[in-house]
């Protein structure tokens, strides 16, 4: 819970001699300093007050003493332990109010109960030279007195002294206190004035009876219309996006005739052979069939095993764009993604992801939008618009970016403000499997397609060929339509029905469970894997351990080793031994861990 810190009321600073225990303390240093230098000048024989506090002596001290009626006497013994043990108690006492503990001062009324008290101590001392001079008058009067060093005299001499003392070390603060009632006091009746005289303009301008020109100048300045000159227009508000529509649509692309199998032996052919980078053609086959399948992927592993590469190579391959956007720890909404309007500059603060996808409306080659290191934040949260809106048709794939004002004008493809996520973009996120990074959860890799990089690959020798392609985002999608569509690639009922007896026994033995979704997938995925020239038990075994098996992981009950020995004796009888083998892996992996 984030805590809010209070604001101070305006001249709240000016009660700090009061609110501070600091301040007492030193307002009672002060105080006692000045009543020791007077009860020293007060005591006639004493030779500090003459050898040292000479400069004293003259003129405005005395004058002073006299107008206050104070004797120049010699100070007993007595005297000096009285005031000494009087001062004592009060420095004491502010001592311990400068010390007190954190927790005491939180339930105290803080300022009511520290300014009281310091105007109580102040009072008593007052009282106490005020008694002692009725004290000393009833002494007189019983001719009690004795002499100049009756006890009274001394008494009420140190009293009056303390008085003093106390009185000039209050005078500051206590002025500030003055200060404060009077600036709180003409900023009251300020703030009455200034609300009557919104009322009486509020009455005048609701019946019009003022002019419309001056009616119009007064919401104005309230803010309750825009100023005359306000720029709605799309080129002041979205100047980037415009920039885009005035390059107007870009040339078609010249598609070269291939196949899928074709493509995946020559893609792996120009990594490896153009830029020393080594894919397995299961690791091509199911990047390729994961875009057939899903709009997102999710390139997951350890660093340095090529992740953020394929992407980097599939769109220097087939001629298309990829744009890789850095995600930060800080984003949290889809703002970081897109961007927010300025109500300071007017303008909308696009970002190059924005721009991206913007412009990706007007060309037709594929558009890979690479989201890298995708969990250094929590996906679900900058990226829930575009989790959703992909569930839907494709030409309901709409992000609100902005709320449309009256008279304002839009970019030419931001209908509604809202911008279309194009049928030729895809969404790519690479994702690190370590502790700076936050666990993707299971809403987000249901939709995903999610590709593991366990490790760096070993040098490929092919001679296939390696030039590059031309093919647009259309002949692609169309590549993979006429694989789905092909009943040779699909499953046919028996094998389904095996592969569904294996996902109802982890349901049953793990209690995993998954929707229509996963099936969906899985049922586009192996076709287009099986066009791409695997087979189909390496898709179904892809898609097993990345779609299903991986809902294992994390369970540490008794039981689990058990199941999972079953769930592999299950597979060899309806597969073969070695046949799902990322599964087998996954199963060993599993086992490994537990005891």
């Amino acid at each position: 819970m984030v805590k809010v810190k209070k604001k101070k009321g305006k001249f709240r600073f000016l009660l700090v001699p009061f609110t501070s225990s600091v301040a007492r303390f030193i307002i009672v240093i002060i105080a006692l300093s000045i009543a020791s230098c007077g009860v020293l000048l007060m005591d006639a024989e004493n030779g500090l007050g003459k050898t040292m506090l000479t400069f004293l002596n003259e003129n405005v001290v005395l004058k002073a003493f006299d107008y206050a009626g104070i004797e120049r006497i010699d100070l007993m013994f007595g005297a000096w332990l009285l005031f000494i043990g009087t001062a004592g108690v009060i420095f004491f006492l502010a001592f311990l109010d400068l010390v007190r503990t954190r927790a005491v001062r939180k339930r105290e009324k803080h300022f009511a109960i520290n300014f009281v008290c310091t105007l109580l101590g102040i009072l008593a001392i007052v009282g106490l030279g005020v008694l002692v001079f009725y004290i000393e008058k009833l002494d007189a009067s019983l001719n009690f007195r004795g002499n100049t060093f009756s006890t009274f005299v001394i008494l009420k001499h140190a009293c009056f002294m303390l008085a003093v003392g106390f009185a000039i070390a209050l005078v500051i603060p206590f002025t500030m206190l003055l200060i404060y009632i009077v600036l709180m006091t003409i900023y009251l009746a300020f703030l009455i004035v200034k609300l009557v005289a919104y009322i009486i303009v509020s009455i005048f301008v609701r019946f019009g009876l003022f002019s419309k020109d001056t009616a119009t100048r007064i919401k104005r300045r309230r803010g309750e219309i825009e100023e005359e000159n306000a720029d709605f227009s799309a080129k002041k508000i979205f100047p980037a996006l415009v920039k885009i529509d005035a390059a107007g649509e870009a040339k078609k692309t010249s598609n070269t005739s291939i196949t899928l199998e074709e493509m995946a032996l020559q893609f792996q052919s120009f990594a490896a052979n153009e830029h020393k980078i080594y894919y397995t053609l299961p690791l091509i086959r199911s990047f390729l069939a994961g875009l057939a399948t899903s709009r997102l992927m999710i390139l997951e592993g350890l660093s340095g095993t090529g992740k953020s590469m394929m992407p980097r190579m599939f769109s220097e391959f087939t001629g298309s764009k990829a744009f890789f956007a850095p995600v930060q720890a800080t984003w949290r909404d889809k703002t970081d993604v897109l961007g927010f309007y300025s109500e300071f500059a007017k303008t909308f603060k696009t970002t190059q992801f924005l721009e991206n996808l913007y412009e990706a409306s007007y060309f037709d080659k594929a558009n890979l939008m690479v989201l890298d290191e995708m969990n250094l934040s929590r996906v679900e949260y900058y990226f829930a618009d575009f989790l959703s809106v992909m569930e839907y048709p494709s030409e309901d794939w709409k992000i609100r970016v902005c709320e449309v004002q009256a008279g304002q004008t839009l970019p030419a493809k931001l209908g509604g403000g809202c911008v279309s996520v194009p049928v030729n973009t895809w969404f790519i996120g690479t994702a690190n499997t370590d502790d700076s990074t936050f666990t993707i959860t299971d809403k987000v890799y249901d939709r995903a397609i999610v590709i593991d990089f366990e490790e760096k690959a070993t040098p490929i020798v092919t001679d296939y060929k390696k030039d590059t392609i031309k093919i647009s985002a259309e002949k692609l999608t169309e590549l993979f339509e006429v694989a789905k569509n092909d009943e040779s690639k699909k499953l046919t009922a028996e094998e389904t029905e095996n592969f569904l007896s294996v996902c109802e026994f982890v349901k049953e033995a793990f209690d995993v469970a998954f929707g229509n979704r996963i099936m969906t997938q899985i049922e586009n995925f192996v076709p287009v894997y099986v066009a791409l020239g695997g087979t189909k038990e390496e898709a179904l075994d892809f898609m097993f351990a990345r779609k299903i098996l991986r809902k294992v992981e994390g369970m540490f009950e008794d039981f689990v080793k058990e199941e999972l020995i079953k769930l592999s004796n299950l597979l060899t009888k309806l597969y073969g031994k070695g046949v799902f083998t990322e599964t087998e892996k996954l199963i060993a992996k599993f086992t490994k861990r537990l005891v």
